[in-house]
């Protein structure tokens, strides 16, 4: 065995036991917070204490979704799973991916505007997609300013679904637009530690939109310093 190929095994290995060991507590976590509604049931509980187990639930349900990007992204990289596309009304998952970012944009005044024909169906892997629709509305919520945007739009153009998320946070530079999609990405540390991030959600939309033969790309509008676009098959 070569030591590339060595490299490789060993680093899989690490992802397989970093995946194990945090999705194992999360979804122990979860399931308590399942059996705690369950309790809470019919009972007298402050509206400020449902929505704090309401916020817990969307955290908990987050956390898990980044740990299986890590898995998937891993996973993809190494070719060792597919997408498996079949027809996909895009609405729902739309706002399904909404509803687990609700508490973060509603704690920080975020204004979401969202342009999605209720009937739009694209070919496309629904697993994998939710993760990439998770991932933009995850990096949106992340870098858009308090009290600022964020624009959610899909439409068909010819046999193409193009889906895009924006924000109105920081400009990318050149040099970030070049390198956002690399797995080794880091956004400038003129940005604030906690705003400062790995690149690693946005390589995994790059490797699911290649797995769909489609692409994605950063674009800057006029109204909108930054808008990831994604262009996967319709049909």
């Amino acid at each position: 065995m070569t030591d590339d190929a060595q490299a490789g095994r060993d680093y899989a290995a690490v992802v397989a036991n970093l995946v194990h060991d945090l999705r194992n507590p999360l979804a122990a976590l979860a399931g308590n917070l399942a059996l705690l509604r369950e309790e809470l049931l019919g009972a007298s509980v402050p509206d400020s204490a449902l929505a704090c187990l309401a916020d817990a639930d969307a955290l908990v349900a987050r956390a898990l979704g980044m740990v299986a990007t890590i898995a998937d992204a891993d996973a993809l990289g190494r070719g060792a799973i597919v997408a498996r596309p079949a027809p996909l009304v895009v609405a729902p998952e739309v706002a399904r991916g909404l509803a687990l970012v609700a508490a973060t944009c509603d704690a920080r005044a975020l204004t979401v505007e969202v342009a999605v024909p209720p009937e739009l169906t694209a070919q496309v892997d629904q697993r994998l997609f939710a993760r990439v629709l998770q991932a933009l509305l995850d990096n949106a919520v992340r870098f858009a300013p308090r009290g600022g945007r964020i624009t959610v739009r899909a439409a068909g153009d010819g046999d193409e679904l193009v889906f895009a998320v924006g924000n109105d946070g920081p400009r990318l530079t050149a040099s970030e637009r070049a390198r956002v999609f690399a797995p080794d990405f880091r956004t400038a540390q003129r940005l604030t530690a906690a705003r400062r991030g790995r690149g690693l959600g946005m390589y995994f939309c790059r490797l699911v939109a290649e797995a769909h033969g489609g692409t994605i790309a950063v674009r800057e509008r006029v109204d909108l310093p930054v808008e990831f676009e994604l262009r996967m098959p319709i049909a």
